[in-house]
């Protein structure tokens, strides 16, 4: 926002005016259960930067999900200076298994193509390698999960007690667009594939005592 001076300006004049940043926005995430149903990933549309992160970067968007609900990169809850870190710490791991998938698929590709034989000696160590980070990823969606249910106080619905566990193993894509779409508000607010959060730079979300106080203002009222 900038101001003009005292009287206005007239076209062609300069003037020297401090530019103000946009304040920050907070949004209120629904407490108690959740915004909709894991199953409803295309609700927003198919080319909604989330539902694409999700389809073809995960990393990345369990990355912004962390970030705006101030969890690290193992999805304990952190400061706002180290939890800012984490969709960049995320965007390094996904930069570090591509590197080495792509390393090791040229390896493969010449030794094959000079006539060596290429066994299972060779498979094994990236096979390992990518089981390795499919299952750190599931755990910290499990974690993250968990973290958001906790923190807005939505109970287990179904496999009472694993419920994060297996909606995190069998259900990995749906369940991290879900924690996604509950923790915005896309229908007033425009999802983002690049910034840190998955949101405007300048939408936050709101404390939950901010909202928690709202729920119970609400809750008097209807009562009186």
């Amino acid at each position: 926002t900038s101001y003009q001076p005292q009287g206005g300006v007239t076209k062609g004049q300069r003037f020297v005016s401090t530019m103000r940043e946009l304040e920050t926005i907070e949004i209120p995430v629904p407490l108690g259960a959740w915004r909709d149903e894991a199953h409803e990933c295309c609700n927003d549309g198919v080319f909604h930067p989330l539902f694409l992160n999700t389809l073809f970067f995960p990393c990345i968007a369990l990355g912004q999900i962390m970030t705006r609900n101030g969890l690290d990169w193992q999805g304990d809850p952190a400061n706002k200076l180290v939890s800012s870190t984490s969709c960049a710490n995320m965007t390094v791991i996904l930069t570090f298994w591509l590197a080495m998938n792509l390393s090791a698929f040229f390896m493969l590709r010449v030794q094959w193509e000079r006539g060596y034989l290429v066994g299972a000696e060779h498979y094994i160590p990236i096979v390992l390698f990518n089981l390795f980070v499919l299952i750190y990823i599931m755990n910290l969606t499990r974690v993250v999960r968990e973290s958001i249910r906790n923190k807005y106080q939505i109970p287990e619905e179904r496999c009472l007690g694993c419920e994060d566990c297996v909606c995190a193993t069998f259900c990995m894509p749906c369940t991290i667009c879900h924690m996604g779409r509950h923790t915005a508000d896309f229908d007033t607010y425009r999802g983002t594939c690049c910034t840190k959060t998955g949101l405007p730079r300048q939408v936050e979300l709101a404390p939950v005592t901010f909202y928690e106080d709202q729920y119970e203002n609400a809750d008097q009222t209807h009562i009186v």
